[in-house]
């Protein structure tokens, strides 16, 4: 972060130490301490209201653009969305599906055999 070395940390130590003498230096160096950590949670709290803030704003630009939020950016038919068939489109294409199968069903089986009969003859005179 500020780019110090072991020599430069040395000579601070030294400094401090000239000045303010061995009993005072050490609640120097923790009041020190204490300020850094209290200073380096301010500018995380700071960060973390910034990143909330600007997701806030993204999210209310959403919610302006209702279609936004389904659509993606990065998918290629992002742009060009097709509407859904009525049920009426879907019913009639299946109606044309049906009869194009049952026109070509005949043609693929060849001629049909006579169907068998399918009621026995219960002519037995057993009772």
């Amino acid at each position: 972060m500020f780019d110090i070395g072991f020599l430069e940390l040395m000579v601070v130590a030294i400094l401090g130490l000239l000045v303010l003498g061995p009993e005072r230096l050490p609640k120097a160096a923790r009041t020190v301490g204490l300020f850094l950590g209290r200073m380096r949670r301010t500018m995380s709290n700071i960060q973390d209201d910034l990143e909330r803030q600007v997701r806030t704003e993204e999210l209310r630009e959403k919610l302006k653009d209702p279609y936004a939020t389904f659509l993606d950016d990065d998918s290629p038919s992002a742009n060009s969305i097709q509407p859904k068939p009525d049920a009426e489109q879907t019913a009639e294409n299946k109606a044309a599906e049906n009869k194009a199968s049952l026109a070509q069903a005949p043609q693929q089986q060849g001629p049909q055999q006579p169907a068998a009969n399918p009621k026995p003859d219960n002519t037995d005179a057993s009772s």
